[in-house]
């Protein structure tokens, strides 16, 4: 029995299992990380009601160009998955 060829082929096995569970990994992350951004998105948006317009206009300007900023950067994230 060729001992090498059963070695390699099992490496390769291990090899791809890997692949396949950081995979589902980042995915997790992703998912989670979009949870995490969505529930701050809106306790932020709470915040902003309770404050005087000048300063919730000035709110929602940064937290616009955050939640772009961070919704690019989770879809390059997703784009290498």
């Amino acid at each position: 029995m060729n001992t090498t060829l059963t070695a390699t082929r099992s490496t390769a096995q291990q090899a791809e299992a890997v692949r396949a569970g950081a995979g589902r990994l980042q995915e997790r992350l992703a998912r989670r990380a979009g949870l995490a951004l969505l529930a701050w998105s809106r306790a932020a948006e709470a915040r902003r009601l309770r404050e005087d317009p000048r300063r919730r206009a000035e709110l929602q300007r940064e937290a616009d160009r955050l939640r772009d900023s961070n919704f690019t950067a989770l879809a390059l994230l997703a784009r290498t998955l």
